[in-house]
């Protein structure tokens, strides 16, 4: 195997695994913004209806359907382009924190 295919494999693991992370953080977020949404409706009198995003049953949610896909999809974009932002940043540019650490 080549080096070029090689580094462009590592590129991909690691834009995808920035993407992982951005759903993941993207999922907490959703979290906080659902617990905020119910206790406001709670507060208010109102009882929260669930709704599941295109009727795929993995569980209902108190937020709209456009609300939840639109956190998904922002967890991804951003986790893609941090990807590519910092894969820009410590392999291409070579740049590194500055100081001494533990590890070196």
């Amino acid at each position: 195997m080549n080096a070029k295919r090689k580094a462009n494999g590592k590129r991909t693991l690691y834009i995808a695994l920035w993407v992982v992370l951005g759903i993941m953080l993207a999922q907490l977020v959703h979290g906080w913004m659902e617990m905020w949404y119910i206790e406001s409706l709670l507060a208010a009198g109102a009882v929260p209806k669930g709704s599941s995003v295109l009727g795929l049953g993995f569980g209902y949610c108190a937020l709209p359907a456009w609300a939840q896909i639109g956190i998904l999809i922002a967890g991804v974009g951003g986790g893609h382009f941090a990807g590519k932002f910092f894969w820009r940043l410590i392999y291409i540019e070579k740049r590194r924190l500055p100081g001494k650490f533990w590890w070196k």
